[in-house]
């Protein structure tokens, strides 16, 4: 378990944010084409038409599994880096920190400019407090 201080975690920001939306992007995406597959299972959404294409046209590869490698990609990456994913469709992440003597999260979720907020490792989001 890699330990950041708050300086380290946020110079890495720029890297992450990009790798976070990625994920994020592939995951809504992916929620999107299963809910097509599945009307397209059982014949069409409550409209009659399909929300999007279930199958990528181009290259003959099955759309899910493009977004499904993505989403691989993206977390593998934030794993190398010691970042939990909290949430995908967020972009809610923690980075393990370390204070008064005590390992705990640094939180962050798309959107913020920086990392703003903690919590204990057992409190969630519910739990995050001002640093």
């Amino acid at each position: 378990m890699r330990l950041y201080t708050l300086e380290e975690a946020e110079r890495l920001l720029p890297e992450v944010i990009p790798v976070l939306e990625s994920l994020r992007d592939a995951f809504l995406e992916l929620r999107t084409v299963q809910a097509a597959v599945s009307a397209h299972a059982r014949g069409a959404s409550a409209d009659g038409h399909l929300l999007a294409d279930p199958f990528d046209k181009g290259g003959g590869d099955n759309r899910i599994e493009q977004l499904n490698q993505k989403l691989q990609q993206a977390a593998s990456r934030l794993d190398r880096w010691g970042i939990e994913i909290k949430d995908p469709e967020t972009g809610l992440i923690d980075f393990f920190h370390e204070r008064e003597g005590r390992t705990v999260y640094l939180c962050f979720i798309l959107g913020e400019s920086t990392i703003g907020f903690w919590h204990e490792l057992s409190a969630g989001f519910a739990g995050r407090q001002p640093i």
